[in-house]
């Protein structure tokens, strides 16, 4: 038996082998087809069209002895008790691959599906440039926009499933180190799960440096500019953190490059040595120079007029004004499911051109109603699917993978870089520009 599980009153070991085969079908991928994606020349967006997909987990231990419709009401509260109640009734919520009625009661070994249609969020359509290739380990010049692998809203417009499709061919990645969606720069994927292992494990025991570039307001202090100040979270729902007494330890160490008089922002070197999430973005709002395009820390509508440097004076105040944002993808919090938006009807399938959020051909009227379908989405701007923030240089203990990004957001510059990981050294080039340039 594992470690850390009890046997519960009256399960018998065919209980358990029972639960340990349905583990293992869970943890079969689900075949689907190739996803159908649209791409708009005109906005620069991949999109795809909604399409069924099963959620499936075995029930948690805090829904024993609880009934479904319950369950669902209160663990899962994106949408209204009507919704789950039908669901449940149609059998597009079910149990052990059953429909099951509204007061049935969830017991250890269950397994609970949720069919839903589901709509992704566009992405920007970069292509996803390799720098560097072998029989192990593959890098790539992340594209911003672009989640890493599949969370949230984002299932197939993700790194690791565009990799894997036809588009590009490859098999069996595995993710090794994570850059925000709305970041961009170097990215590294195993080819091999023990490779994958080795370099987590190298990131584990920070035995890898990186170095990132951002362009920042204002005229940022000479020098260096360290800040170990530490991060909260906020909101896990909604991906906020701050500086919080309070909160977890952290480090970045901070170094002015250049500064621009004109656009009053400057480019700033940033090398965190620790790694939690939004970490470099949170510590430049606390200095008083936030990323510069930054949607959600550089947004004085949330923050006031400080911005949140020197440290936020009411948490809650700001969180009450991000979930009234009229749109949270607007400020990169396209993850989440809490996103308003006006009802305006069903609209039929016209072209390619067709905003991301509604389906491609409507539902039957005997099929199971979407919510979704029902809410028009208007295409997100273009401008707002980056932040000026890009990882350059990757640095372990046998040299370092630098990828240099000097060129304007739109204009594609094709620069000699070398690349060193692991006492191994290659030459390769072409690296995409995101960020706004040196100067």
């Amino acid at each position: 038996m594992g470690k850390g599980h009890k046997r519960g009153r009256g399960e018998s070991e065919g209980q358990e082998s029972r639960n340990k085969s349905k583990a293992a079908k869970l943890a079969q991928k689900e075949v689907l087809p190739e996803p159908e994606w649209v791409f708009d020349e005109e906005r620069s967006l991949r999109k795809i069209e909604p399409y069924w997909f099963t959620h499936r987990t075995m029930a948690k231990g805090r829904w024993w002895k609880r009934e479904l419709f319950e369950v669902f009401c209160k663990e899962f509260q994106d949408q209204a008790p009507d919704y789950y109640r039908r669901a449940i009734l149609a059998g597009k919520i079910s149990v052990n691959n059953e429909k099951k009625p509204l007061d049935y009661v969830l017991n250890n070994g269950d397994l609970v599906c949720h069919s839903t249609h589901r709509h992704e969020p566009p992405v920007a359509n970069h292509k996803i440039n390799v720098i560097h290739e072998d029989g192990e380990i593959l890098v790539i010049d992340k594209p911003p926009s672009i989640p890493v692998h599949p969370s949230g809203r984002y299932n197939y417009n993700t790194v690791l499933e565009i990799l894997q499709s036809k588009e590009y061919g490859y098999r069996n990645l595995f993710s090794v180190n994570r850059i925000d969606r709305l970041t961009s720069g170097i990215l590294l994927l195993a080819l091999t799960k023990d490779k994958a292992t080795q370099l987590a494990t190298e990131l584990a025991e920070r035995n890898v440096s990186k170095t990132y570039l951002c362009r920042v307001r204002g005229k940022f202090p000479q020098g260096k500019t360290p800040c170990l100040e530490p991060i909260l979270v906020v909101s896990n729902k909604l991906g906020v953190n701050v500086v919080d007494p309070l909160g977890r330890p952290c480090e970045t160490h901070f170094t002015l490059l250049s500064y621009n008089p004109d656009t009053d922002t400057s480019v700033v070197q940033c090398e965190p040595k620790t790694g939690r999430t939004h970490q470099i973005r949170v510590h430049l709002q606390f200095l008083g120079h936030p990323i510069a395009n930054d949607p959600l820390y550089c947004n004085e509508k949330l923050w006031g007029t400080d911005m949140g440097k020197g440290g936020v004076k009411n948490k809650e105040i700001v969180l009450e004004r991000i979930k009234a944002a009229k749109d949270l993808a607007d400020l990169g919090l396209g993850d989440d499911d809490d996103v308003k938006a006006e009802n305006a009807g069903t609209d039929s399938k016209k072209d390619a051109l067709i905003p991301s959020s509604i389906p491609g051909d409507s539902l039957d009227a005997d099929e199971f109603p979407c919510p979704e379908c029902s809410i028009r989405r208007p295409d997100p701007d273009g401008k707002k699917l980056l932040i000026y923030l890009h990882c350059g240089n990757i640095q372990g203990k046998g040299g370092r993978m630098r990828q240099r990004c000097r060129d304007g957001l739109n204009q594609t510059l094709l620069n000699k870089a070398t690349v060193k990981f692991e006492r191994l050294k290659f030459d390769t080039s072409g690296s995409v520009g995101y960020f706004g340039g040196y100067t």
